[in-house]
């Protein structure tokens, strides 16, 4: 399997990474480096395996990177909405 079907398959269950790959030519490594995240902590929300859960800093770098103007453009499964948070 190369890079580029791996990345596919990622996407597939990734808004995010389904993003990054239809809006930038950034990395994975790239794009978490530019939004303050962690590498693994991204790849384990690509894979599924976490939630994001983002700073309000690293949600405003990562809109920007992806090109996202407004919240409503954020895709659903994202990150978690504000309803779904304990009080």
């Amino acid at each position: 399997m190369t890079e580029h079907d791996h990345l596919q398959e990622n996407s597939k269950a990734s808004p995010i990474e389904s993003l990054r790959i239809e809006r930038t030519k950034l990395t994975q490594d790239e794009l978490a480096v530019r939004c303050g995240i962690p590498r693994s902590t991204y790849q384990r929300w690509i894979a599924g395996r976490t939630e994001a859960k983002l700073s309000l800093t690293q949600l405003k770098a990562l809109c920007q990177e992806l090109g996202i103007e407004r919240v409503d453009e954020l895709p659903d499964g994202f990150c978690p909405r504000l309803s779904d948070r304990p009080p």
